[in-house]
């Protein structure tokens, strides 16, 4: 299973960040990074004031409990 992280910043102010995460089911860790830039898209789309800074994807760890 693989992991999108998205961290963004309220007003870019990077002391009012959140991290978000989402499980793809049935992708590949290259897949993920080639064809996530519509989740970013749509997050940033949903979520005005905040930017978005950095995204990626990773092997889904259930042990890892930070971003």
């Amino acid at each position: 299973m693989i992991e999108f992280v998205l961290i963004a910043c309220l007003g870019g102010d990077m002391d009012t960040c959140r991290t978000e995460t989402r499980l793809l089911t049935d992708i590949t860790l290259v897949q993920c990074m080639m064809g996530t830039q519509f989740l970013v898209a749509d997050w940033a789309d949903e979520h005005p004031g905040w930017f978005v800074q950095k995204h990626f994807c990773r092997q889904f760890d259930p042990t890892r409990t930070n971003a």
